[in-house]
């Protein structure tokens, strides 16, 4: 989970949140949750697996604007081979004011797609 603030910077000439500044509250979210289950992304790029983002779907159903507290919370909701998705639901006052889920692929240094470490399954998903 990923608590912040709508700042001036993430809002366009309106007063609105721009579209694409979602995906960086989605990011950081992910990035802590992968934390909180003692999942480092640095150990695993020095280790030869990089994590990268293939696809995204974003479903706006409020605005948000300047100075709005936000909570962003992400799960994994899937993984196959190479790659896992993660579901983003980001609140204003408890209700949901947008969605999301992002595609992640593993790749090695030269891009080329990566099994997902078995590290990474077993503290997801406990297998």
């Amino acid at each position: 989970m990923y608590k912040t603030r709508i700042y001036y910077q993430d809002t366009d000439a309106g007063g609105v949140v721009y579209f694409g500044n979602y995906l960086r509250f989605f990011e950081k979210s992910w990035f802590e949750h992968l934390l909180s289950l003692g999942i480092s992304l640095p150990d695993w790029e020095r280790a030869g697996t990089f994590v990268m983002v293939k696809s995204v779907r974003l479903d706006l159903k409020e605005r948000l604007h300047y100075a709005d507290e936000i909570e962003v919370r992400t799960s994994v909701v899937g993984m196959k081979n190479a790659q896992f998705s993660m579901h983003h639901e980001v609140l204003k006052e408890g209700r949901t004011v947008a969605e999301g889920e992002t595609l992640m692929v593993c790749v090695d240094g030269s891009g080329k797609l990566r099994r997902i470490p078995a590290e990474f399954k077993k503290r997801m998903f406990n297998v």
